[in-house]
């Protein structure tokens, strides 16, 4: 594995199942291979002219992870059991950060290394923090709340 990345904890219990029985059931792990979320973005060609990620009206939750290239990818879970790891796809995925991005009008508002399929470390948002600072600063609501760290802490969200 490359230094300062994270795989996915297969073997985590959720309630009394696995990781890897969960996403098999869902489908969205087949025979070792992640699908791949369809509204899986790069967070780069999401930001416009104006500084604004696609419109002022883009509010929400958002699963982020940082790829071992440093490039952010955006996605939600469409209503469906689509993890961390369907924003990558493919087999043995990993990432150098995941977690959520809360976006209000178009501007990042905070960000989080929430991820119950990767269990990212602490080191984990300093990786998030030089990738999105990399990109145009105008993207930061101007009541930014920061990058909280979940390491060791009770996964957040819903599964």
């Amino acid at each position: 594995m490359k230094k300062n990345t994270f795989a996915v904890q297969y073997d985590e219990m959720i309630g009394n199942k696995t990781i890897r029985q969960l996403d098999e059931e869902a489908g969205v792990l087949q025979n070792g291979v992640y699908q791949k979320n369809s509204t899986a973005q790069l967070l780069k060609k999401l930001i416009n002219a104006d500084g604004k990620i696609n419109n002022k009206n883009m509010n929400g939750k958002f699963m982020y992870v940082v790829d071992i290239n440093g490039d952010i990818i955006i996605g939600t879970r469409g209503g469906n059991h689509q993890p961390h790891p369907t924003l990558i796809g493919g087999e043995n995925v990993l990432v150098k950060g995941a977690g959520i991005v809360e976006i209000r009008g178009g501007k990042i508002y905070s960000i989080d290394n929430g991820s119950g399929h990767f269990r990212p470390s602490r080191s984990s948002l300093n990786n998030a923090k030089q990738a999105f600072e990399s990109l145009d600063l105008r993207i930061f609501h101007k009541k930014f709340q920061g990058y909280t760290d979940f390491t060791g802490k009770p996964y957040p969200y819903q599964y």
